[in-house]
């Protein structure tokens, strides 16, 4: 998945503003997807522990960024939102609550908010 979609989930939720105030944006995803695509490439075993710390704790940031713009954005849209949307939202908030570590898992995740959110007129 490109970036751009977890920027775009995020400045669908938030101002700009803030975004770029608190140093959130696509190089954050994009630091995390480095880091995702240098642990195939690690044949050593001290740079195996070393890759999987970097691209797990940059994982945790992007995920749980994720997880509040989604619970942000359900709280902005909680009386305009279908009944299946907010399962969809929920459930996807419940996944980001469990200890795992699928970067396609997250992407997926990313586009689905995405596709929810662009339903409804998000007025940041």
């Amino acid at each position: 998945m490109k970036h751009n979609e977890y920027e775009y989930l995020l400045n669908k939720i938030y101002y700009k503003g803030i975004l770029k105030n608190q140093g959130i944006n696509s190089d954050m995803y994009q630091r995390m997807q480095n880091e995702y695509s240098n642990l195939d490439g690690q044949s050593i075993v001290k740079g195996q522990l070393e890759g999987d710390y970097a691209f797990r704790k940059s994982f945790l940031v992007v995920r749980n960024y994720v997880q509040q713009a989604i619970k942000d954005g359900m709280k902005s849209l909680q009386f305009t939102m279908q009944a299946a949307d907010i399962n969809k939202l929920t459930y996807m908030v419940d996944m980001l609550n469990r200890n795992f570590f699928d970067k396609q898992s997250l992407d997926q995740i990313i586009i689905t908010a995405n596709s929810v959110f662009n339903q409804y007129n998000l007025k940041n």
